[in-house]
């Protein structure tokens, strides 16, 4: 992003409104990526539970909350990499289509899992420590987005692109996790609206799978706010940025 430099790149309501009209103009690459990646994922979560179910609600609890780190890191991980990919590519006149930019995702998952059972803990710990769990996930972004960002769009993987991702957050940590927890918080707050939906929609698997599979979807609009966020500040205080 050429003009990146130009702009305060902790100007909330510039980058919530730039992120919503990227959002818009990719949204049928966005949405393909994330249904393709949702809704076969959202099916597997909706059966492997039965087979773990104990009765005993200590146990079960770890194992949802298993279940929903894996999510988190791996499936997760995987849309935003691609969301950052589709949205880098559209800030620069460049679009690309859901596939190529999964194509690429994938190609770059195993160096962002190479430090999968840290971020894994880092997962379990917020979304067990949080009464709310959309609150727990808002704070795991806020953290490590930006290390998933490096992975996809610099090549970077493990404490690397932890190192990476720290120089951006060196800036000033302060305005930076709160810039990131705001861009979560729409997801969460959205998460919130939606609830009540399910008191009276059928409680029955294809309703929860087309649930989760919306509330994936909107995700990915904190995703390529975070993405822009993360190109401003990159473009100035990257390696290759003007500090």
């Amino acid at each position: 992003m050429n003009d990146a430099q130009s702009h305060d790149p902790f100007d909330l309501s510039r980058i919530i409104s730039q992120g919503w009209r990227l959002y818009r103009l990719n949204f049928v690459a966005i949405a393909s990526v994330v249904l393709l990646v949702s809704v076969p994922v959202n099916i597997a979560l909706s059966v492997i539970p039965s087979y773990f179910i104990s009765g005993q609600g200590a146990y079960d609890a770890w194992i949802a909350r298993l279940l929903s780190a894996a999510k988190l890191l791996v499936f997760n991980g995987l849309i935003a990499m691609a969301v950052a990919r589709i949205i880098e590519a559209s800030s620069q006149g460049t679009a690309i289509d859901g596939s190529a930019a999964l194509r690429h995702a994938l190609s770059r998952l195993g160096a962002a899992l190479s430090l999968g059972p840290i971020l894994a803990l880092f997962a379990i710990g917020l979304l067990l420590l949080m009464l709310v769990p959309r609150l727990g996930e808002a704070v795991y972004y806020a953290i490590f987005i930006f290390y998933f960002i490096a992975v996809s769009l610099r090549n970077r993987s493990g404490m690397a692109a932890i190192g990476y991702s720290r120089t951006l957050f060196k800036i000033q940590f302060g305005q930076v996790f709160w810039c990131q927890f705001v861009f979560f918080l729409f997801s969460a707050v959205f998460t919130a609206g939606m609830l009540p939906m399910l008191l009276v929609l059928p409680r029955i698997p294809a309703v929860a799978i087309g649930f989760n599979a919306i509330l994936d979807l909107f995700l990915a609009y904190p995703f390529t706010m975070s993405t822009l966020f993360f190109l401003e500040l990159d473009a100035v205080h990257g390696e290759n940025g003007v500090r």
